[in-house]
């Protein structure tokens, strides 16, 4: 963790950018799994190396916060924000884990579009944090960035509706449509886990403003 773990000049935003950045690694992973048209099983276990670095990342977190005498911001928001970027990766491993559980060896045009809008949404998500380190300097590009992550939510919204709509309307395998139907909601719910880290760094600066 470097510098940002010691209890002297600790760097609390850096703990979202790092946090963030181990999201965005997970969401990588799977879209490489996805890369060759065949879902790569290799590659989605990796996926879980990835989430154990995110929950290992957050423990350690929230033992610097908790002897902490003054944070920047009110520790309860720092808490709830480690804990929703840790949800984004815990829900990438979920997607994992279902593709492996249920043995879905092909990918389509919505599976790699949900995880295309995933992999941007954490991008986006990284750059909020590294903008917020200085966010008295930067409320407009924040603002801007919140504004792009809940869009990337709405298109996630519209993708799901479609998928399922298709998958209901074109689908004549019943057990092909209770694999895809879980995945879809999964998939978009990762999606969903980003706009809510996005939701509470809002919150928090319009409390500093």
């Amino acid at each position: 963790m470097g510098n940002m773990m010691t209890r002297k000049n600790v760097d609390y935003f850096e703990m979202f950018a790092k946090g963030i950045s181990i999201s965005l690694e997970a969401a990588k992973k799977l879209q490489s799994a996805f890369a060759d048209g065949i879902i790569n099983e290799a590659e989605l276990r990796k996926i879980k190396e990835t989430e154990h670095a995110g929950d290992k990342h957050v423990h350690e977190c929230l033992k610097i916060i908790d002897v902490a005498f003054i944070t920047p911001i009110d520790r309860t928001d720092l808490v709830e924000i480690l804990k929703g970027i840790e949800n984004i990766t815990d829900s990438i491993d979920a997607v994992a884990n279902h593709i492996y559980m249920m043995h879905i060896t092909q990918w389509n045009e919505y599976l790699c579009q949900f995880v295309d809008l995933t992999v941007t949404s954490c991008e986006r998500l990284y750059d909020l944090m590294i903008a917020l380190k200085q966010f008295k300097k930067n409320p407009k590009l924040i603002n801007e960035l919140i504004i792009e992550v809940n869009r990337l939510e709405e298109v996630g919204d519209t993708a799901y509706m479609q998928s399922m709509r298709d998958l209901f309307e074109f689908e004549k395998d019943p057990i092909a449509i209770i694999k895809n139907k879980e995945l879809y909601q999964l998939l978009e719910h990762s999606i969903d886990c980003c706009e809510d880290v996005a939701d509470m760094v809002e919150k928090i600066m319009i409390a500093k403003i």
